[in-house]
């Protein structure tokens, strides 16, 4: 008999922030994955000093976003925010909450907050 996931299907943004413990997200990344979640993973400029985007590209099998205002990342705020099941910040450093506590949407990751649609 096989195990059926409770998040298999499921659709889980993460936000990593710049912290020394994003080596752990990527960790998170691949349980989530291994769990049957589809993983969209939204690093921010200070993540990107930590951890790459091919780093999360290699354990989710789907692209990460890093720029609000790239071309190739066309507007994915909204479609990010809104089709999620839940949005999970990890690690989340005191500067991204004090900026989604004053609601101040300066980048990727707390725009998609905003627009989210889910429990964060």
């Amino acid at each position: 008999m096989s195990k059926i996931s409770l998040l298999d299907g499921k659709r889980v943004v993460l936000g990593v922030t710049g912290s020394i413990a994003c080596y752990k997200a990527v960790d998170l990344a691949s349980k989530l994955t291994q769990a049957g979640v589809l993983v969209d993973v939204i690093l921010t400029e200070g993540a990107q000093k930590f951890v790459t985007p091919l780093t999360f590209r290699s354990v989710t099998g789907r692209p990460s976003y890093t720029d609000m205002w790239s071309t190739e990342q066309h507007v994915q705020h909204v479609g990010l925010g809104e089709s999620a099941n839940l949005l999970v910040i990890a690690p989340a450093t005191a500067h991204t909450l004090a900026k989604m506590a004053h609601g101040l949407a300066d980048n990727l990751l707390t725009v998609t907050a905003l627009a989210a649609r889910c429990p964060i």
